[in-house]
């Protein structure tokens, strides 16, 4: 009776094991370029450059930390020292050169800057207020 419930303890395990984790389940939206000396993001883990960044993901830097991103319409985002950003939403059609692109910067300090995206629209959400832009 015990080798039974070893074997469906085992079981269950691998199953558990091979289960997709969440940064695998999700497309990229982005790569960090460069991180200064550390940045992790909350799918990813440790965050280094050639980095894969996904959308719902939270990107925090330590008390010296920088990182570089750049998301797949080219548009790029620099997270300074101490900062927490999240990457709530991208949405990007390159045949139509549109999109959308959220994030919500709950600690510290950021620098967007949009690509030549002809129409699109952005939302910065920050503890003391949402900044949009539209395209």
């Amino acid at each position: 009776m015990q080798s039974r419930n070893w074997i469906s303890v085992l079981s269950f395990a691998i199953l558990f094991a091979l289960l997709p984790t969440a940064s695998h389940g999700q497309e990229a939206i982005g790569k960090a370029t460069s991180v200064k000396p550390q940045a992790e993001g909350s799918h990813a883990g440790p965050l280094s450059g050639g980095s894969n960044v996904y959308s719902r993901e939270t990107i925090r830097t330590g008390d010296s930390g920088q990182a570089d991103l750049q998301f797949h319409d080219h548009s790029n985002l620099t997270i300074g020292p101490k900062s927490s950003v999240r990457l709530d939403k991208f949405v990007y059609d390159s045949n139509k050169s549109a999109g959308s692109v959220a994030i919500q910067a709950t600690r510290g300090s950021f620098r967007f800057v949009t690509a030549s995206q002809g129409n699109g629209a952005v939302q910065v959400k920050t503890p003391y207020g949402t900044l949009g832009i539209r395209g």
